[in-house]
């Protein structure tokens, strides 16, 4: 419910700033405010006067954002300290945008006194309700009891951290560093280390809860674990380090979803006749069906349904729904004769299953075509690491545990740096680098790039 909650401020911002804005221009059309005197008030043009409210509303968000204001994982200290430094920073900008607009570019003009209207009326509405929205948090966060491990070499200190930390209503277990069997990381909604603990122990728990939504917490300043974000949290009146395994968290996991809707539906709008004369191809050159199904791990470990144009011939594709226990035993000769890639992931080179037409959707990267539908689902991403088999992912180390953190993707960080080349360890390394730094710049540039390999056949 907490979460609810906090996903609700940026939305009630968007509709009392559009509603204030709203209620101030209705005003200034108002010719008859004074009894009995009609006020010579210029037209504004209502075009306009909508650009400018957008303009304002986003710039609103893009302030909140940056500062923190729409954060979910956690309670907001100072909130209205930061609302106010939001406000101020707000109304400096959408004041000089009008103006700017104004007097250097002639476009168009809007009113002062709906800003000013506008920005006390928001203003207030907004203060009201984000205190009864504050209230609300506070009420559901004392009504959900979560469970928090606490690991320390010194019991008295760990004591402390409790008694502080009981505001938050949390049942608490304090155990050593040393007490490694009762530690059931996964079955606690927070882990929280204190003081000295070995890296390799740190590592450990971070694999243990790493498909979970957990968290966990570190109060020291000298530890740095492999492939992990490092950010600073309060918890109560305690500053922690908090360990992630990516910056895709809360509402970038929104705009990330939304981005592959958006993209998903472009690419399948415009590739639909290619796709229907794909299948076409592959049906005159093979037998039914046209798509080739196949059980991957997705995220957290889940089983998902993978789907992609059938490259291979129909009875040399393995599968029980395709060339069976037959086309297994041809797949197992293969890879001990044509294996270009050891250890978990193989790669057949020549390999004689795949068809005429097969070869060329392959190297084109056609047949990957029908996972934008996984995409537009919201098994798959546009862009995460590549899923792979049951049989696979039983091979995995500890470490690469980590790739299914994440939903599995259709392009990828290691795709743009040799493809088929790499062998799985190199494979791995890119993919948990792209998890751990992960943002738009860096998606923007692996989609150019994949764009780049496939256009070169490599």
């Amino acid at each position: 419910m907490t979460l609810w909650i906090r996903i609700t401020r940026p939305l009630f911002h968007i509709a009392i700033i559009a509603a204030s804005f709203y209620a101030a221009y209705l005003i200034r059309l108002e010719t008859d405010l004074i009894p009995f005197v009609q006020l010579g008030i210029p037209p504004i043009p209502l075009n306009e006067t909508i650009v400018y409210g957008a303009i304002a509303i986003g710039s609103f968000l893009i302030f909140a954002t940056t500062k923190q204001l729409y954060a979910l994982t956690k309670f907001v200290h100072n909130y209205f300290r930061i609302f106010a430094k939001v406000r101020l920073y707000w109304i400096i900008f959408i004041t000089f945008v009008a103006y700017f607009w104004q007097w250097f570019l002639f476009v168009w003009w809007i009113s002062r006194f709906i800003i000013i209207i506008w920005g006390v009326v928001s203003g207030w509405v907004m203060l009201i309700f984000d205190q009864l929205r504050n209230i609300a948090e506070s009420w559901s966060l004392a009504r959900h009891t979560h469970k928090l491990l606490i690991i320390s070499n010194n019991k008295k200190k760990a004591e402390e951290i409790v008694e502080k930390l009981k505001y938050d209503n949390r049942q608490t277990e304090i155990i050593t560093i040393d007490d490694r069997d009762s530690t059931q990381h996964k079955h606690y909604h927070t882990t929280l280390a204190i003081g000295w603990v070995q890296p390799t122990r740190l590592q450990t728990i971070m694999d243990t809860i790493r498909l979970s939504n957990n968290r966990f917490f570190h109060i020291a300043e000298w530890y740095f674990l492999e492939d992990i974000i490092y950010t600073t949290q309060t918890l109560g009146p305690i500053v922690a380090l908090e360990y992630k395994h990516s910056t895709l968290e809360w509402w970038s996991r929104i705009f990330k979803r939304i981005f592959d809707v958006i993209f998903s539906l472009f690419i399948i709008i415009i590739t639909t006749p290619l796709m229907i004369l794909v299948a076409i191809l592959i049906k005159l050159t093979s037998s039914w069906p046209v798509l080739y199904t196949q059980k991957r791990v997705g995220e957290h470990g889940k089983i998902f349904t993978f789907i992609k144009f059938r490259t291979m011939y129909t009875h040399l594709s393995t599968g029980t729904e395709f060339g069976g226990n037959k086309a297994n035993k041809v797949y197992e000769q293969l890879i001990k004769k044509s294996n270009s890639r050891k250890w978990v992931i193989p790669k057949i080179q020549n390999d004689p299953r795949i068809t005429p037409i097969g070869k060329l959707l392959r190297i084109t990267s056609i047949d990957e075509l029908p996972q934008f539908f996984l995409a537009l689902q919201g098994t798959m991403s546009v862009i995460w690491p590549r899923p792979h088999l049951p049989n696979e992912v039983e091979k995995y180390d500890i470490r690469h545990t980590r790739l299914l953190s994440i939903k599995p993707g259709i392009t990828w960080y290691a795709q743009i740096f040799g493809r088929h080349k790499l062998n799985f360890d190199q494979e791995a390394k890119l993919d948990l680098y792209y998890i751990k730094n992960r943002s738009v710049r860096l998606d923007l540039y692996i989609i150019i790039m994949t764009m780049k390999v496939i256009f070169q056949g490599k």
